[in-house]
């Protein structure tokens, strides 16, 4: 080296920072400082590949934090759209006489079809690329709030917003998260808990705007202007769009020529992964039940002799306390470096205890108190869940993986209605699903630490062994 220092991050007129690696620092080996840089081996799912690594792309500061504001006000208006919807479905009821069971597969469904329906979404959103879904969300979103604001009858309304509007938010929904692993190369975790924060607080606000929305506009009058708000994912998207593109063209300079197709863009391979698999399986019975407290915790309180205005402040309580969870969840992970598969174990068995509180604790008081403790319990799982699924995956399956997981959790969304309501029609209580939530919570627990502990002695299993063979090279 003659004195001089050579820089390894790069700032480009489009905003990235280039890392590069020791192949690009030198021919020679000569790096910063005048030390060496070795180009060292990928790992993936805890392996190296034996493949040099190729240079990788950052974003700068502001355009990260422009990315993640984005993200944060997509998962605000899906998130609080769905929700926002049981104050809605109380005018639709009066309206048209319907029953509640079928009135509410209007609210059920959305919610449902938004996480399930990134079975369908995920490849379609891994093929467009996340800002370009989102404006196709934007899009389908819109078109189905007009048509409800024009529908005849609640079957018309199921459709346009359980399934269009919703499929529409789908796509904006699963964006946001895969937008937000791309972006962020560290404390992905922080990443994901600021957006989930963003839906804890839509699910706040949206049912005090549509309240004071039905009031003077009535239920045709604000799905028409919620339209228009939905006009703002197409907007947000655009903004994605434009500032992740040098990331995937970069992507798409590395690729193969050959077009990928449709089956490999699935990423099966992915249910070969045992710890994945298990992860994934757990998730449609824990939401079974907790999706349920959370859909009827307004009711639970109305049966124990709550007027309307206390029983609704509930699930207000939940949903502010939700905000703080998810904050809580992303500093357990970038802060504190606490594994995620723990965090989702913790907090689950402490969900278990309070739901198991709910049971024999009927005054207002404690009730408002183990609301809370369930808002922030459960955003935390909310949070580690991504978290924990990109130490288990590739940057590049990361986003299949994500839409299997939104998927199966989708569907127990749509079944834990049904299921939560006609234990109270059996029972005359919702007792029987608090003991049940209880049950769940513990066993997955349990399940999820022996996850990581398992995963933990595989992980070391495997260095000693290579350890071993490399000390057995050495000396022959």
């Amino acid at each position: 080296m003659t004195g001089k220092t050579l820089s390894t991050n790069t700032v480009t007129p489009n905003g990235l920072i280039t890392r590069q690696s020791g192949k690009d620092m030198g021919q020679n080996g000569h790096a910063c400082s005048g030390e060496t840089a070795k180009q060292l081996p990928s790992v993936r799912n805890g392996r190296p590949s034996g493949e040099t690594s190729s240079p990788v792309l950052e974003l700068t500061s502001s355009t990260k934090v422009i990315v993640l504001a984005s993200c944060m006000c997509v998962n605000f208006l899906c998130i609080g759209f769905a929700l926002g919807l049981g104050v809605v479905f109380v005018q639709i009821l009066d309206v048209f006489n319907t029953t509640r069971a079928q009135t509410s597969l209007m609210q059920s469904l959305c919610i449902g079809v938004i996480f399930s329906g990134a079975l369908i979404c995920g490849p379609i959103v891994q093929k467009l690329r996340p800002g370009n879904a989102m404006i196709l969300g934007g899009f389908l979103s819109m078109v189905g709030c007009v048509g409800a604001s024009f529908a005849p009858n609640v079957d018309v309304l199921i459709v346009t917003v359980g399934f269009i509007t919703g499929f529409g938010m789908c796509f904006a929904h699963l964006s946001s998260f895969i937008a937000t692993g791309r972006v962020l190369v560290k404390k992905k975790g922080l990443g994901v808990s600021l957006i989930t924060a963003g839906a804890g607080l839509g699910a706040f606000v949206f049912p005090q705007y549509n309240r004071l929305v039905l009031g003077v506009y009535g239920w045709r009058g604000t799905f028409l202007l919620q339209a228009g708000v939905n006009f703002n994912f197409c907007v947000l998207g655009l903004l994605i769009r434009c500032l992740t593109k040098p990331i995937y063209n970069m992507k798409t300079l590395e690729e193969d020529p050959n077009t990928q197709s449709f089956v490999k863009s699935l990423n099966l391979h992915l249910f070969k992964n045992v710890p994945y698999m298990i992860f994934l399986l757990c998730q449609p019975v824990i939401w079974c039940f907790y999706t349920g407290v959370v859909v009827f915790i307004v009711d639970v309180a109305k049966t124990r002799g709550y007027d309307l205005e206390a029983s609704s402040f509930l699930l207000s309580a939940m949903t502010v306390a939700h905000v703080g969870g998810s904050l809580l969840g992303g500093m357990l992970d970038t802060v504190f470096h606490f594994p995620p598969l723990f965090s989702c174990s913790a907090s689950l068995v402490i969900s278990g205890a309070l739901s198991l509180c709910f049971v024999f604790f009927t005054s207002y008081g404690v009730m408002i108190t183990l609301a809370i403790g369930h808002g922030v319990m459960l955003a935390v799982v909310d949070v580690s869940i991504p978290i924990a699924l990109i130490k288990m995956t590739t940057p590049e399956t990361y986003s299949s993986a994500l839409s299997y997981m939104f998927g199966l959790s989708g569907l127990s969304d749509i079944a834990s209605g049904p299921i939560s309501g006609a234990i109270r029609d059996v029972t005359g209580d919702y007792l029987l699903m608090f003991y049940l939530a209880t049950g769940v919570a513990v066993v997955m627990g349990t399940v999820f630490l022996s996850l990581e502990l398992w995963t933990r002695r595989r992980k070391t299993s495997y260095m000693e062994e290579t350890i071993s063979e490399e000390t057995i090279d050495t000396k022959l």
